[in-house]
């Protein structure tokens, strides 16, 4: 179970939020499902509530902090516009530049989108453990504060979920405990897993996992009219760079040509000696200031130290000095036209030998993704994601060349015997090993791969169709010799 627990100062606007449609029309069926017995007592749970309904609700949660006059507010920190990170003073303690209200405590619940949906009736119990175990309830009733719990479907990326609005002012007017109230909510967490049979994230169970989505940056993309917010297209296209990068130093060449902004990081005092990298789309125009990302934090497997680690020591000097090389703009603007490549030669020697794991899978998706669904990503990319998150744990050459000269077939075919292999092995994969260690995990990717396969079908009609019409090109695909943009290139 995935808890996001933000603290802010408007209980009324956000009970607004809940119950209206969503960012992006997502919410349906908004419903009370359980809460303060103040609450309940006027709603039913279960009942659609209204805008009329979400302003009612939130002078209830508010009316001891009201009543006591209390303030509840949360410092805020000075940080680094190029990095996000705190800046420190002389002693390495945070530069507190102010605080704004915080009385407002909201967590959301969400189970993983392959689990399925929760019904109200066991939500409303979790949601009530869940607050207890939170230290938010007092047996006496003095010292509890008043909270709801609202569940509206699905999000958008298909995790069933309930929000949880509680107010910091006690009955009594103190203030409610929130002290590492990030780690108490994860911990929480774990334990109702355990209670009411609920999966683990596979972040838990294996020790890794991938970054979440905020909800700033969820916002952004809907500006921009993209999909996919930056933090997870960043992760498919340099995941689509390693599918077809031969060294660190190319791996970063095939980055840039996918449209990615990239600069180095450098060790503290020196602007030479590399730490690492951090990576952008650059500015729109309905964004004024580019936002970058260390991408160790958006994949683990996609820090420097790994990435020269895939590649082995062999090139490290080259692509710390390209690395250095590379002084981007704090503020570069977004590129449009991006070019694709094939796939390396090493890729092609694991999957021909079949010593293929998860993360090579994972990169090859994030390129099939790029190929074939361009702005719309879907079941590639989901597969992506999915062996991604399985990673968070020389073969065949001369069949591998003979595999590599089909791209000079042109019109996309190399990539289409790519994909059925890729499938072949994804299937070998869930058989041999994944269906027992992983099995919610196998189930979720069985039909993606069912789904791909549909795709791969289409795609070589669409090529077929192509063909007769048109003769074939020459020239290997990814190069820009004798291929058509389908299999090149493709626009933000």
């Amino acid at each position: 179970m995935i808890p996001n627990v933000v603290r802010g100062g408007r209980m009324a606007g956000l009970m607004n939020y809940l119950v209206g449609p969503g960012r992006a029309n997502e919410h349906e069926n908004q419903r009370l499902i359980a809460g303060d017995d103040r609450v309940t007592f006027a709603y039913a749970p279960g009942v659609e509530l209204s805008k009329y309904d979400a302003f009612e609700i939130a002078e209830i949660l508010d009316a001891p902090r009201k009543l006591h006059g209390t303030s509840v507010v949360k410092p805020v920190y000075a940080k680094d516009e190029e990095t996000g990170a705190f800046l420190k003073d002389q002693n390495g303690k945070k530069i507190r530049t102010g605080s704004k209200d915080a009385h407002v405590w909201h967590c959301s619940l969400a189970v993983e989108a392959g689990y399925g949906s929760v019904p109200d009736e066991q939500w409303a119990k979790i949601a009530g453990s869940f607050v207890e175990k939170m230290g938010f309830i007092d047996p006496d009733g003095a010292k509890s504060s008043r909270w709801v719990a609202v569940h509206h479907g699905a999000s958008k990326n298909g995790n069933d979920h309930i929000h949880l609005v509680v107010s910091m002012v006690r009955e009594d007017g103190t203030k409610a405990h929130t002290h590492n109230d990030f780690h108490r909510a994860q911990v929480a967490c774990r334990e109702l897993e355990v209670e009411y049979g609920l999966p683990r994230l596979e972040s838990q169970e294996h020790g890794q996992g991938l970054a979440g989505e905020k909800p700033a940056e969820r916002a952004r993309a809907d500006r921009n009219h993209m999909a996919l917010s930056d933090k997870f297209e960043l992760q498919r296209r340099l995941r689509a760079a390693l599918a077809t990068a031969n060294s660190a130093e190319e791996y970063l060449r095939h980055a840039q040509d996918h449209g990615v902004h990239i600069a180095p990081s450098f060790k503290p005092g020196s602007n030479t000696e590399v730490r690492g990298y951090r990576v952008s789309f650059g500015h729109s125009a309905t964004d004024g200031k580019a936002v970058w990302y260390a991408p160790s934090k958006i994949d683990r497997t996609l820090g420097w130290p790994d990435i020269n680690q895939r590649f082995g020591a062999q090139g490290k000097a080259a692509a710390d000095a390209y690395l250095v090389s590379l002084h981007s703009a704090n503020s570069p603007a977004m590129k449009t036209r991006t070019k694709g490549h094939a796939l390396s030669v090493a890729q092609l020697e694991r999957m021909m030998s079949h010593k293929t794991g998860p993360d090579t899978l994972a990169n090859i998706y994030a390129r099939l993704s790029l190929q074939w669904e361009r702005n719309h990503p879907g079941t590639l990319h989901q597969l992506s994601m999915s062996y991604a998150r399985a990673t968070q744990g020389m073969g065949n050459a001369r069949y591998a060349a003979r595999l590599n000269q089909r791209f000079a077939a042109g019109n996309g075919r190399g990539w289409v015997a790519v994909a059925k292999q890729a499938g072949r092995l994804g299937r070998l994969m869930l058989e041999n090993s994944l269906r027992t260690d992983r099995p919610r995990f196998t189930a979720g990717v069985d039909r993606l791969i069912n789904d791909a396969e549909s795709i791969v079908r289409a795609e070589m009609r669409k090529i077929e169709q192509e063909q007769s019409h048109t003769a074939p090109a020459r020239g290997l695909a990814g190069t820009g010799q004798g291929t058509t943009p389908r299999d090149t290139g493709y626009e933000r």
